[in-house]
């Protein structure tokens, strides 16, 4: 018997609510990230990407599932 978590896999990220460390404005972003990623309010930068796992500029508030 095949399960279904075996066809499917599971991504290698997650959603993760990160705070700008400029102006404390909270953000989802996916955790591996193809450009820079800035805050909506102060345009500061949130995450640089590395062509795999972002590295997070902020503060990690929580980690979304």
């Amino acid at each position: 018997m095949v399960r279904w978590t075996e066809i499917i896999p599971r991504p290698k990220g997650n959603f993760i609510r990160v705070k700008c460390s400029e102006c404390g404005n909270e953000q989802i972003m996916f955790s591996y990230t193809t450009m820079a990623i800035h805050c909506n309010v102060c345009s500061g930068v949130l995450a640089e990407s590395t062509g795999g796992k972002a590295i997070i500029k902020g503060e990690v508030v929580n980690t979304l599932e």
